[in-house]
């Protein structure tokens, strides 16, 4: 099926970009396209307008600075794979993205765009929380940023408005150093039917200090296992903490049946990938 009709614009500027997104409510923005156009194919999505942002220099810049790293919201997966920077101080990032879709998907698809899309089971959801991401939105009335738990309303909802765009993602630096991200891919599609994103730090007798987890694909939304969180601080892991932890963040998630996997299925592959991530992160 092909996309209804629409116009094409490319912004000079994000406030370029505003300006049209307010003047028609039913236009669009575009960077890599990867999760929008597919939606327009399938008329899912019927936009009056595509708005490009994709080449805009402020939505393309990697900072890694003292006290945190930034992602332009335009930065594309690939880009992310080659900053050796990132891959030092960011590695549960550079591992989440080396896993998503194909080549050719990372070449052109954005950061951004996983976010706006806020697909349940893009690799990211659970990175973005774990990772305490910041997103800065700028809007009509100026800019301010979201927590990355309250970024995700509902499956393919995000906290932006139409009028609103992403212009970059913000993590803090200092995070607990040992991080991994592991996941259970669909077998047709390759989207996390269970993803988790693990970072822990460890005292010199082996006892957590910190700990954050994060989980998507398996439930309705990514969320944040803090129950597995709250079990395994102050404790010395083995794997008896391990597997109590990992069904306690389970319990947080949502789930539901959609005709292929079962909510209860879901929720146990959650548990199982909650402990895998533990275990890889203190390899780490």
């Amino acid at each position: 099926m092909m996309p209804r009709a629409f116009r094409y614009h490319r912004a000079t500027t994000v406030d370029d970009a505003l300006a049209v997104l307010s003047a028609d409510a039913e236009a669009k923005l575009v960077a890599g396209g990867h999760s929008l156009l597919p939606m327009m194919k399938l008329r899912i999505a019927s936009p009056s307008a595509l708005v490009d942002v994709g080449r805009l220099p402020e939505l393309n810049t990697v900072d890694v600075e003292a006290d945190y790293v930034a992602l332009g919201a335009a930065v594309p997966y690939a880009r992310v794979l080659g900053d050796r920077r990132l891959g030092e101080v960011m590695p549960l990032l550079s591992q989440a993205v080396a896993v998503i879709a194909d080549p050719q998907v990372r070449q052109r698809g954005t950061v951004g765009g996983s976010a706006v899309h806020a697909d349940p089971a893009s690799d990211l959801g659970a990175v973005f929380i774990a990772a305490q991401a910041r997103l800065v939105v700028r809007g009509p009335s100026g800019e301010w940023t979201i927590p990355a738990d309250e970024w995700y309303v509902a499956p393919l909802v995000a906290n932006l408005a139409a009028d609103e765009v992403l212009v970059r993602i913000e993590f803090p630096r200092g995070l607990p150093e040992r991080q991994a991200y592991v996941k259970f891919p669909h077998p047709a599609s390759g989207y996390a039917l269970a993803g988790v994103a693990a970072l822990l730090s460890l005292d010199s007798a082996q006892v957590v200090q910190r700990v954050h987890i994060a989980v998507t694909g398996a439930g309705t939304m990514p969320f944040r296992a803090r129950s597995a969180e709250e079990r395994l601080v102050g404790q010395t892991i083995t794997s008896a903490v391990i597997d109590a932890a990992q069904m306690a963040g389970a319990d947080d998630g949502e789930y539901a049946d959609d005709g292929e996997y079962s909510a209860a299925y879901r929720r146990n592959l959650a548990g199982v990938m909650i402990g895998r991530a533990l275990k890889r992160a203190l390899d780490r």
